[in-house]
């Protein structure tokens, strides 16, 4: 599950292509250390064979949800089977940067919170995007947890590397994704 995460792009301007920094100069500005629900964030799609940087609110409204809650984290499992989300994955997959997320553990007395990263500085959410009434949306697929992060909590986001950039993005692959990722790392902050 991912609830929070931070995102510092112009300390990872040197992973992507000069042309690309130049044409999203607000994208490679964006700092913030503290990202939740409802608020807007960079998000990369591809159309046309060309990667899009756009920024898009964090969370899906639905009339079907209770008044004021967002769907921020849609479960891979079950993605291609809900009506909301089968067309999405197929069509409208997306990556949402990022350099760590944070989880929260409930102990008896209370509740400890958790960095959670990638040994690169830069990775992305796996994620599926939605325009409705011309607003851009995004919701980040999660997974069960893997068994060395289970501890803290049961679920995690897709975490994907530069390297399965091009894969996420192949309809051929996106299987390949939907319950994998790559390896975290967790400390207490």
């Amino acid at each position: 599950m991912c609830g929070r995460y931070s995102l510092d792009l112009p300390s990872s301007k040197t992973s992507f292509k000069k042309e690309t920094i130049e044409k999203y100069p607000k994208v490679f500005d964006y700092v913030n250390v503290d990202i939740a629900p409802s608020t807007f964030n960079p998000i990369i799609f591809k159309r046309q064979d060309q990667y899009i940087f756009e920024f898009a609110k964090w969370g899906f409204e639905y009339d079907w949800l209770p008044k004021g809650k967002l769907l921020f984290n849609v479960r891979s499992e079950t993605v291609f089977d809900k009506s909301f989300s089968n067309n999405l994955i197929k069509t409208s997959r997306c990556l949402i940067p990022l350099n760590c997320y944070f989880e929260w553990k409930t102990t008896d007395s209370n509740k400890e919170k958790y960095k959670v990263y990638s040994n690169q500085n830069l990775c992305f959410f796996a994620g599926i995007y939605s325009i409705f009434n011309e607003k851009l949306s995004f919701s980040i697929l999660t997974k069960k947890s893997t068994p060395h992060i289970d501890h803290i909590h049961h679920r995690n986001p897709i975490i994907l590397t530069f390297q399965d950039v091009k894969r996420w993005f192949d309809s051929e692959f996106i299987s390949l994704f939907v319950g994998s990722g790559s390896e975290l790392i967790a400390d207490i902050v």
